[in-house]
């Protein structure tokens, strides 16, 4: 029985041990060979573990293991459909970028062995964030995650913008961290539990108690501010420019995603359990919103709204796609603050199909980067006549980033915007009569569709110096066969995603085991 039990483990993590024994073996191999062959024998191994995990992942879905809420380790870790999707969308993500990073010219003077390793960590650190069902099993997580992602941004040592974003990300990192560390002992204290899914089902009577909600929301509040650094969320946005600008493009690219996705995780597991357990307040109370939904949608309006209008007047490529990903973010935290079961399915889709757009549209300024040895937006001049195929790829993205139809962004918008819209019209009392609820969750929608509107100005920037300005005399930008193959490779899935069912499929009933396994929790605790 303890045999069996160990299997069942050791099956749990079996993704991330792959990607343990990967990261010593690229770290050991890259040691016996000269540094010529490390971005080919070390990278590629790195690359291999990676693409192992991935097909694990895949085949734990395919299989549809487990069908119930599964914990391991004792409660340390859980494994359900919500953690197995967002480790697809990391270690698909994780894998893009590895590949942008062995055919970028940014990275060709490094061993990359021990650039493997951090790469590989972090997505460890991101995949155990997905799955972690433990106070301090989340920590670690979200610290493996983070040491690493501090050094890969600032892996240019002898640049000075990569010093300068590796310095900041560290820097605005530590204290998020212990903004975060006070917020989760607060909920410790109110909850007496270090198991994560009990400690925030045991904080759901809490919110309801007058003498206990406001240190609740107190808690909620820090511990949303460590995760809002992760995801680039106002007022924690700080770093996000200058380490897009300064870290190597593939490291910028994998943060984007990676990051953002597990950022994204981790603030499923902290709201999962609140809207699964029965006793979460109805967040309607006398017609005005709860407490938990002003926070997220306060900070989605204003994190979009600033992501936007400071977009605008980026001259710089890198930064320009910093400020949208910020403003991306809020889009995400719309469909948070509606604090329902297709909120999750929403985000997650959003996240999937980000995954494309963003990484197509990262792997033509790569491209182009290279090329012209700058990320300049001007000097991208007549790229559209030079490099056809790229600009169009780019120029595909770039409309999906938007959220106009025919791609894949206009579908996982649409779904956004569908949540917070049902949840306004959910709010309305029997006679439909508009109240505080419903209105604020209409106008919250209704500033998302602005806000996308504002982002079609500086994403059309970017296309009209492509096409309508003349390059300079000296700009000789010539796309490879294995550029154009990538980009339209990424492309594919920004169209044909727009009929998303089988996304959607995917991540239908993500919280359906959840709340299984939470009324047993409740059974066990005395609550019903």
């Amino acid at each position: 029985m303890e045999f069996s039990a160990a299997v069942l483990n050791l099956n749990a993590v079996l993704p991330e041990l792959v990607l343990c024994l990967f990261l010593c073996g690229a770290l050991i191999y890259d040691m016996f060979v000269p540094q010529a062959e490390s971005r080919k024998a070390a990278g590629s191994l790195a690359l291999s573990g990676i693409l192992t995990a991935l097909l694990i992942v895949g085949l734990q879905l395919w299989l549809e293991l487990p069908h119930y809420n599964v914990l391991y380790f004792g409660g340390l870790l859980i494994l359900d459909k919500l953690a197995l999707v967002f480790k697809l969308i990391i270690f698909l993500g994780a894998a893009i970028s590895f590949i942008f990073s062995l055919l970028s010219d940014e990275l060709k003077p490094f061993r990359f062995g021990e650039y493997g390793a951090l790469l590989l960590g972090a997505t460890i650190g991101a995949s155990l964030l997905s799955s972690a069902n433990n106070i301090v099993i989340f920590v670690l997580a979200i610290e493996t995650l983070s040491l690493c992602s501090y050094v890969l941004a600032g892996y240019l040592k002898h640049e000075r913008f990569s010093a300068e974003a590796g310095l900041k990300y560290t820097l605005f990192g530590a204290v998020a961290s212990g903004v975060m560390l006070f917020g989760l002992s607060y909920l410790y204290g109110l909850s007496t539990s270090l198991d994560l899914t009990r400690c925030m089902s045991n904080l759901a009577p809490a919110l309801l108690r007058q003498r206990d909600a406001l240190a609740a929301y107190l808690a909620l509040a820090l511990v949303l501010s460590g995760i809002g650094f992760k995801i680039a969320m106002l007022p924690f946005h700080f770093w996000c420019p200058d380490t897009y600008q300064g870290a190597p493009t593939p490291v910028t690219a994998f943060l984007s995603v990676v990051s953002k996705t597990a950022g994204f995780a981790a603030l499923s597991r902290i709201l999962a359990p609140l809207i699964a357990s029965e006793h979460f307040p109805r967040f309607v109370q006398n017609g005005w919103p709860g407490g938990l939904q002003m926070l997220l949608g306060v900070s989605a309006i204003t994190t979009m709204t600033y992501g936007n209008l400071t977009a605008i007047k980026q001259t710089n490529v890198k930064r320009l796609l910093a400020y949208s990903a910020i403003a991306h973010a809020g889009y995400l935290l719309m469909a948070a603050a509606a604090v329902r079961e297709p909120a999750f399915e929403a985000m997650m889709l959003y996240l999937f199909i980000y995954l494309f757009m963003n990484l197509g549209a990262f792997w033509v300024v790569i491209a182009l980067g290279d090329r012209v040895r700058s990320f300049e937006i001007e000097d991208f001049k007549g790229a559209a006549y030079m490099a056809p195929v790229l600009f169009a790829v780019l120029f595909v993205c770039l409309v999906s980033l938007t959220g106009i139809p025919p791609t894949a962004g206009f579908s996982a918008k649409f779904q956004l915007f569908s949540v917070v819209v049902g949840a306004g019209l959910d709010a309305m009392p029997g006679s439909q009569v508009l109240n505080v609820t419903a209105g604020f969750f209409f106008a919250l929608a209704l500033i998302g569709v602005l806000n996308s509107v504002i982002s079609l100005f500086y994403y059309m920037r970017v296309a009209r110096v492509m096409v309508f300005e003349k390059p300079s005399p000296e700009s000789k930008i010539q796309a490879g066969l294995a550029d154009n193959l990538i980009a339209v490779l990424l492309c594919v899935p920004v169209l044909i995603l727009l009929d998303f069912e089988p996304v959607s499929f995917l991540v239908k009933g993500a919280l359906q085991p959840l709340k299984a396994g939470l009324a047993s929790l409740a059974c066990f605790l005395g609550y019903v």
